[in-house]
């Protein structure tokens, strides 16, 4: 008697999971140093995953808050030029407060004549969380500048990586990383799709609870 179709599709799926998991293993395990596999502090672990979404969403009047209250520390350590340059509306004496900061969310430096969109600020906020949940950091996460949400000339958005960002990008063998922003008065969200080769050697450092050569 022969098998569902069904049923042979499920048992012709399971074995193809098991053979690409039985790959991935035999590819870390030839990565690994002679020692019983640990190379200095750290530990091989396997990137399995080929396609990984982070999506995040931000309340505009916390990102507003935060720059009402931290001004210039706040905003010149989260984003980037580039960024606040996009968010930039012009000259606070240009603008007329009463109606801007309720139709647009403008937020001021107090020591700045520059007026900036809260809700631009807060989806780009969004889109560097939503790419931290990708990057999936072991420890301590990556700088906020180090994960740029970049405006081509065309108007979409792309996200670009420096520092311990594209490291761990380069770790986890993320080879292709998309981003989508949206905002409205009140919130702003993103998400972030990243292609990932599923067969890199990763290395992440141990943490102070995992014992010496485990």
């Amino acid at each position: 008697m022969s098998l569902p179709t069904n049923t042979m599709a499920a048992t012709s799926v399971e074995a193809l999971a098991v053979s690409l998991r039985r790959a991935a293993l035999e590819q870390v395990q030839r990565t690994w140093p002679e020692d019983g596999g640990v190379e200095g502090d750290r530990i091989p672990v396997t990137a399995s995953d080929s396609l990984r979404v982070g999506m995040d969403l931000v309340l505009v009047a916390d990102v507003a808050a935060s720059v009402a209250r931290l001004g210039r520390r706040y905003l010149y350590r989260v984003f980037t030029p580039h960024e606040r340059a996009c968010a930039r509306l012009g000259d606070a004496w240009e603008l007329s407060w009463a109606t801007d900061m309720a139709t647009t969310g403008a937020v001021r430096l107090d020591d700045d004549s520059a007026a900036y969109s809260a809700q631009s600020l807060a989806a780009r906020f969004a889109a560097k969380e939503a790419a931290v949940k990708v990057l999936r950091p072991r420890g301590a996460r990556p700088e906020w500048r180090c994960i740029e949400v970049h405006r081509a000339v065309g108007g979409w958005c792309e996200l670009r990586l420096s520092g311990r960002a594209a490291l761990l990008a380069a770790e986890a063998g993320i080879t292709t990383l998309a981003v989508s922003v949206t905002h409205e008065p009140m919130m702003a969200a993103a998400c972030v799709v990243a292609m990932s080769r599923g067969d890199a050697a990763v290395w992440h450092r141990k943490s102070s609870s995992e014992p010496k050569g485990a």
